[in-house]
């Protein structure tokens, strides 16, 4: 009789830690389909900036964003760019610090991150383009390639 209640009680705990991981897994889900990465660069006579969500990529080179390019993205790409959000803390990104200042003497464009996810966003702090911290490294790096090959199709 006891085996038969601590078979069922065993039972009845896995299958609620499921439920939990499905309800998990789910959650995830619906907040990388609302997920969408930015990366702006900015100087005086410059302006662009690069969305990135699961659909679409989309390139702007006006502060009013009245000319902006649409392409379409592939589940592919995005699980990629997914991945490499994974290993940077979203918590922190605001407090990196930027590897070089050649921005604040005119050597080079500010440049930003933003992570939105549904309401949720995440800006980091300002660093100079192409020279990000390294934690975002891979990332930019990633749009960056991403965008130059997208542009040569």
């Amino acid at each position: 009789m006891k085996f038969l209640l601590v078979l069922i009680t065993l039972v009845s705990i896995a299958k609620e830690c499921n439920n939990k991981k499905d309800s998990i897994n789910l959650a995830t889900q619906k907040a990388q389909e609302n997920t969408t990465i930015i990366y702006s660069m900015y100087s005086r006579g410059f302006f662009e900036e690069i969305t990135l969500s699961k659909e679409y990529f989309t390139i702007c080179h006006d502060r009013a964003r009245k000319h902006i390019k649409t392409y379409k993205n592939n589940m592919a790409n995005w699980d990629e760019f997914l991945e490499l959000l994974a290993e940077i803390d979203l918590n922190n990104l605001a407090n990196l610090k930027a590897p070089t200042e050649l921005r604040k003497s005119d050597g080079a464009a500010y440049a930003a991150l933003i992570i939105k996810e549904n309401a949720k966003e995440i800006k980091s702090s300002s660093f100079d383009h192409r020279y990000p911290p390294t934690e975002i490294k891979a990332l930019v790096e990633k749009l960056l390639s991403f965008k130059k090959n997208t542009l040569k199709q």
